[in-house]
């Protein structure tokens, strides 16, 4: 019974706080249609407190607002990077693509895969599992004796959830090597020179996968599969916790 009345006491306290949580000047701003002062609010949070999943995730909605494609595509990706499962990043990702204008290449099943869990949770999981693993041999081995059915065991299960946690690397990997367009009106280039003989044109806002770089342009593969060359200037990397580049693009009429 003290247990109930405890989680009851709990319940109800969360259910207060959520009703007191205060409205921030930047949320009321965008309910008002002030899309450019709510860009400002949550970007000054995010400089003041760090970036979030869910503040990138507004402020992307607020950018899109604004016509920004590309700055509002960028808050999403790294949104989803943080919060694989953020709805507001992936409805408005969904509604880009659906009002055209967008490209976004499809997820592989290694991205697909990756996107249960963060690629730092990857990572973290990939490692611990390894050196369990790695323990499970080497500790039998230093104090000379056989080891144990439990051993045996163990390493077994480490070394399994080691192999499951492989396609979440690379998944992972995948997912953040892609890359933004900022600019408009921008063509993709046979050789990586200025004086590239243009190929087909990407828009702003269009996801990209990105591959080497050379001589201050990055090598791309369009969401439709084809390849050229951009000028590194022209696309933001999805990798990073941070806010998107200001490049003084201003917004659509």
């Amino acid at each position: 019974m003290r247990i109930f009345a405890c989680l009851l006491l709990g319940w109800m306290a969360s259910l207060g706080a959520a009703e007191d949580r205060v409205v921030s000047a930047a949320e009321t701003a965008y309910a008002k249609g002030d899309y450019a002062t709510a860009v400002e609010q949550w970007s000054e949070e995010a400089r003041r407190d760090g970036v979030s999943a869910g503040l990138l995730s507004a402020l992307g909605n607020a950018e899109w607002r604004l016509g920004r494609k590309g700055r509002a595509m960028v808050c999403w990706e790294r949104a989803l990077l943080l919060d694989p499962r953020d709805p507001v990043a992936l409805a408005g990702i969904r509604h880009a693509l659906a009002a055209g204008g967008t490209e976004r290449p499809a997820s592989t099943w290694a991205e697909t895969y990756a996107a249960f869990l963060t690629e730092d949770t990857w990572l973290i999981l990939a490692t611990t599992f390894f050196w369990v693993a790695t323990l499970c041999v080497v500790v039998p081995r230093l104090r000379g004796r056989a080891a144990g059915e439990w051993n045996h065991r163990t390493r077994v299960v480490a070394l399994t959830l080691f192999a499951l946690c492989i396609p979440g690397l690379w998944g992972g990997r995948s997912l953040s090597a892609r890359a933004v367009v900022r600019k408009t009106e921008v063509s993709l280039r046979l050789t990586p020179t200025t004086f590239g003989e243009p190929l087909n044109g990407v828009a702003e806002g269009d996801v990209l996968r990105t591959g080497r770089p050379f001589n201050g342009h990055v090598r791309v593969t369009t969401a439709d599969g084809k390849t050229g060359w951009l000028r590194a200037g022209e696309i933001e990397p999805v990798r990073g916790a941070t806010l998107p580049a200001d490049l003084d693009q201003k917004a659509a009429p």
